[in-house]
């Protein structure tokens, strides 16, 4: 996700019916590969991991989210979205550890290939950070303060924390490449490693930035315990992270928030849960929008929070998210049938296909709509991470491997379909083009 501030308005929740009969997903679990059972839709059931704020480990199950993914993803395929019963916490039952979230993030990360490859969002992403850091910058009126990135990624946040002054910055990514790349930022010291691998040579920070890094954890309290062994004794930590109680006031796409990597899903009161449980007191918690593509905001909360042995660990029940994510999931469910209906009147008679674009979105699209059952020839994707990987049995490429024909380019992004489109027509390719937003096929000269 890339993130700037705008506003946004409520959008309507239909109603529609939902499928609760039991599914079988297969998963990866360690080394091997299994069968994780998918539950009942609104049964309570033991989950397969503790609660990321409170431990219990009973939940009612809200969704069943299922994806197609590349052939070396060690992720799984799916899972349950769970309520915490105890605390009302949101978040992903899912079976697989951390160290495979680790590696995923060392070895594919999709910033390893530098800012070019996503060139489109980087003018929100600088704007973003500048307000990020002009928040930090106002707390913490030290410019010598030790500040560490935790997620630096290519290191923008840094970039934009020097300009204001600070001179003791460093930055810590699993991805060795973007490391490389933030340690190339004047006056940025920066290390390959995690949230759960923190370099052991260095002086304790005063400041940790988690920027959109905990919804990605399994093990959040354990990781938060282990980073306060790096920290002086009254740190300040800044957490963002997306806001849950919000994903259906900003649906833009189908699901876009039960993915593969997003796998906690915090609301104002579960995110301050969870810092009290972790031994740090909350002292500005507010919401915000980011802007995620031209035109669509994304919801996200912010907390500032210090090191405080001391703090109580109370538990406040999170009352609204569970019916906030069904409304969600209810938004979300009449845009996939739309996608569903315009893909099954233009993809029909075994028409070729190139599907352009191999995210989140079309791991779910390989699940649910009339594309499970298309002739794709080809998948399509600009970041060059994704290219040479292998989706259904078919070699995912780069846009100038690409040939004018009959097929069907399908835009498989909301998100970006106007950036995707325009690449199409700079390519010269004569190919119909197909966005999952109209559902009409666009002509070469349109």
């Amino acid at each position: 996700m890339r993130r700037s501030r705008s506003t946004a308005s409520t959008r309507r929740m239909p109603t529609v019916s939902r499928c609760a009969r039991a599914s079988t997903i297969v998963a990866s679990n360690e080394s091997r590969v299994t069968v994780q059972q998918v539950a009942p839709l609104h049964k309570s059931i033991a989950t397969s991991r503790p609660c990321p704020v409170c431990d219990h480990r009973k939940g009612e199950v809200l969704h069943a989210q299922k994806f197609v993914l590349p052939e070396d993803q060690k992720l799984t395929a799916g899972y349950n979205v769970v309520v915490c019963e105890v605390c009302g916490a949101a978040f992903a039952d899912t079976t697989v550890r951390q160290r495979h979230y680790d590696e995923l993030y060392a070895q594919q990360s999709r910033y390893a290939a530098g800012p070019a490859a996503h060139a489109s969002d980087n003018d929100r992403d600088i704007a973003r950070f500048r307000d990020m850091a002009a928040a930090v910058g106002r707390r913490v009126p030290d410019r010598s303060a030790r500040i560490v990135d935790v997620g630096c990624a290519n290191g923008q946040m840094l970039a934009a924390l020097a300009q204001l002054g600070f001179s003791s910055l460093s930055g810590i990514d699993p991805s060795p490449a973007c490391a490389q790349q933030a340690a190339a930022i004047p006056g940025v010291a920066a290390y390959a490693g995690s949230l759960t691998k923190m370099p052991e040579d260095v002086e304790p920070y005063d400041v940790v930035i988690l920027s959109h890094v905990l919804e990605h954890v399994r093990d959040v309290k354990a990781s938060l315990t282990y980073l306060k062994r790096f920290v002086t004794a009254s740190a300040l930590i800044y957490v963002e992270v997306p806001d849950a109680s919000r994903y259906v006031d900003f649906a833009w796409s189908p699901f876009q928030d039960f993915n593969t990597e997003h796998i906690n899903h915090f609301s104002l009161v579960s995110l301050g849960n969870l810092m009290r449980q972790c031994g740090v007191r909350p002292v500005q918690a507010a919401a915000k929008e980011i802007l995620s593509a031209p035109g669509m905001p994304y919801p996200a909360i912010y907390c500032f929070a210090e090191v405080d042995a001391k703090v109580p660990a109370t538990l406040e029940k999170d009352a609204d998210l569970k019916e906030r994510l069904l409304a969600y999931i209810r938004v979300s469910r009449e845009l996939m049938d739309g996608i569903d209906a315009r893909l099954t009147e233009n993809v029909r008679n075994g028409a070729s296909v190139i599907v352009w674009g191999t995210g989140e979105l079309t791991a779910k699209l390989l699940v649910d709509t009339a594309l499970r059952h298309a002739n794709i020839v080809r998948f399509v994707d600009s970041n060059p991470i994704n290219q040479g990987r292998v989706l259904r049995g078919i070699p995912i490429v780069a846009p100038s491997d690409l040939h004018s024909g009959d097929e069907i380019i399908v835009v498989a992004s909301i998100l970006h379909h106007e950036a995707i489109v325009r690449a199409v027509r700079a390519l010269g390719l004569r190919n119909p083009v197909l966005r999952l937003t109209t559902g009409a096929l666009e002509s070469p000269s349109s």
